[in-house]
């Protein structure tokens, strides 16, 4: 059969070569197929270097076969961004699924996500809770749910993405293997060690046009296309009509309001620092930018 790997090597680095080695050892005689996004990543940021190059690095060092996944299926909250790549994984033949973890521990996880479906009506009425009492945006409404009532929750973004699959392959009960490894460097941080960077340490890097080389194969040629992506997502923001904004599936609460009053900040960072609250995360904020700047609306 095969093993599944879902990324967006936002850039490709030594610690996705360490991964694909690590499959290649553990299960030799196994294809590896991975679920890509193309130009955004699940977080609505633009990834700083073209689909074509990743797929180039990624064949070239072990991936047999690499599944494209549309903007659509990508910008999304993490649920729906795991279930269409377990779906597109599962249908090209993967029984293996291997995901980076911060906790790696993928018994626990398991263990969590089986007490998540099973009482999901309980889960439920405490998210809507805190939704309500606390003006809480659904991913922390969601964590503190699940602290509550099952003692514990994965809130590091691989874990949480990692849940998403676990649930997802649980709930459809595929027969899919589960494995994790240990990240070398968290999600955010920007310390390095001697080989290994994590992806938001190297994008800055790419902002500042640092050298690339101690850790990633990439040559030192890509530009980052925040600025470019930001001035567009003005210029469209202010040029459409509210009700169109409207019809954009992410849009809602009134959220496009929010856009308006503060689309004269002069920077992508500040303009998404000031629309983020306890209601709506940073994320969330920068996926309906993307959704925005590729004009999904109804047609």
């Amino acid at each position: 059969m095969a093993v599944g790997i879902v990324v967006e090597y936002n850039p490709f680095h030594n610690g996705h070569i360490r991964q694909l080695n690590w499959i290649k050892s553990n299960f030799p005689n196994e294809k590896i197929i991975v679920v890509m996004s193309e130009k955004y990543s699940q977080r609505g940021e633009i990834i700083v270097v073209p689909y074509k190059v990743r797929v180039k690095f990624a064949k070239k060092y072990g991936v047999d076969q690499v599944l494209p996944l549309t903007f659509e299926e990508t910008v999304q909250a993490a649920h729906i961004f795991a279930k269409n790549a377990i779906q597109k994984l599962y249908a090209a033949g993967v029984d293996k699924l291997v995901f980076g973890s911060e906790s790696n521990d993928v018994t626990k996880m398991k263990q969590l996500a089986a007490n998540i479906i099973t009482h999901k009506a309980t889960l439920d009425t405490k998210i809507k809770h805190y939704i309500k009492a606390e003006k809480l945006g659904y991913p922390k409404a969601y964590a503190l749910a699940t602290k509550d009532i099952f003692g514990e929750a994965f809130e590091q973004p691989n874990d949480i993405l990692g849940m998403e699959y676990i649930k997802y392959i649980l709930e459809n009960n595929l027969p899919i293997d589960i494995f994790t490894i240990k990240r070398n460097v968290e999600f955010h941080s920007l310390e390095t060690t001697e080989h290994y960077a994590s992806a938001t340490f190297l994008r800055a890097l790419i902002k500042q046009k640092g050298d690339l080389s101690p850790f990633s194969p990439l040559p030192n040629k890509f530009r980052d296309r925040t600025d470019k992506f930001y001035r567009q997502f003005q210029k469209i923001l202010t040029k459409t009509p509210i009700a169109k904004l409207q019809t954009i599936p992410l849009v809602s609460e009134g959220i496009e309001n929010l856009l308006l009053k503060n689309v004269q900040i002069a920077t992508y960072d500040k303009f998404v620092d000031t629309c983020t609250s306890k209601r709506y995360t940073r994320s969330k904020i920068k996926r309906i930018m993307a959704w925005i700047v590729e004009k999904k609306w109804a047609k």
